[in-house]
């Protein structure tokens, strides 16, 4: 993946992007409620692009086992240094998404990719690994912002969610 994309990451502050205001709350805490109506019982998750694990760390609370994987090497350092206080271990891993052949086909339940997809240069790579690691019947679960796809989106992410 590009080297522009890791730049950006590791100098922003992903680790604040769901705390610094309500509507970033908000996001968040619909995002589990949706999460809590989709899974049932303890699952094999891959956060894909999991940036600094605020969702990772949610669903290893509830039980779930995964690992969290991000291009960014600063946001799984980070993962990393929030785990050693934790009752739970995670698997974590600098991984560019179009390339997962570190996991094995049909290896989750789920795989997450809450903002990533947007970023990554080459989606239908992506797509085919996400899949390609995915079990039959598994759930994807992702979501993007595409500028210009929705008047309404591109007012709210121009009025309540830029930094």
């Amino acid at each position: 993946m590009g080297n522009e994309i890791v730049n950006y990451y590791e100098n922003y502050r992903e680790e604040d992007r769901i705390t610094t205001n309500h509507a970033r709350r908000i996001e968040f805490l619909t995002t589990i409620k949706q999460m809590e109506n989709l899974f049932s019982g303890m699952l094999d998750i891959l956060d894909c692009a999991a940036g600094t694990g605020a969702y990772a760390f949610y669903l290893a609370e509830q039980g779930h086992r995964l690992p969290a994987t991000d291009i960014t090497p600063r946001h799984i350092a980070y993962i990393k240094e929030h785990l050693t206080d934790k009752p739970y271990t995670m698997d974590t891993r600098v991984l560019d998404a179009t390339d997962m052949s570190c996991f094995s086909d049909e290896s989750f339940d789920v795989v997450l990719s809450l903002n990533g997809f947007h970023a990554f240069p080459d989606k239908e790579a992506a797509y085919a690994e996400t899949y390609r690691v995915l079990k039959k019947g598994g759930v994807f679960c992702g979501c993007f912002y595409i500028q210009g796809a929705c008047r309404r989106t591109d007012w709210f992410i121009r009025h309540l969610y830029q930094p």
